[in-house]
């Protein structure tokens, strides 16, 4: 029975981490809005920076629930997870903005490869895997270094 609490408190901390990783991504891009960067779409590359930090949070965190212990594939998937409904919340948000500001998905399909094809739907669908993808890398690098001191893994 101990386990079943300790796996719902672990659920409810990736939902939450999710949720603020999700926002300070979109607080990120509002803000680069506001400071007219967001045409400068290698800017998005700094999102990495911002999963770094969501997804080492939720792992530490794991590994102090579990006793300075944690397994290789339960904090692969929570790193996993983790990015992955910061991603989704985040293409939400980008799905939305896009609807609501033409101008900017105009420019993004005319300077964009395969601009001509992007829709909000399909800019969505892209940073959804964009934010999984680096979180898959960023949850397998840390894996590595957080357990580089222990034996059990």
């Amino acid at each position: 029975m101990e386990t079943t609490v300790r796996t719902q408190t672990s659920e409810v901390s990736m939902f939450k981490v999710s949720g603020i990783v999700s926002l300070a991504l979109i607080a990120f891009f509002l803000v680069m809005k506001l400071l007219k960067l967001n045409t400068i779409v290698e800017l998005r590359f700094l999102n990495l920076v911002i999963m770094l930090f969501g997804v080492r949070y939720i792992l530490l965190h794991r590994r102090a629930e579990n006793a300075g212990k944690l397994e290789y594939l339960k904090g692969m998937i929570t790193g996993f997870f983790t990015a992955f409904i910061a991603a989704i919340f985040f293409a939400v948000f980008i799905f939305l903005y896009l609807n609501l500001d033409p101008s900017f998905m105009q420019y993004l399909q005319n300077t964009q490869p395969f601009g001509n094809y992007l829709t909000p739907a399909s800019a969505s669908l892209l940073t959804v895997i964009e934010g999984t993808a680096s979180g898959a890398i960023i949850t397998f690098m840390l894996m590595h270094t957080l357990n580089k001191d222990s034996d059990a893994g």
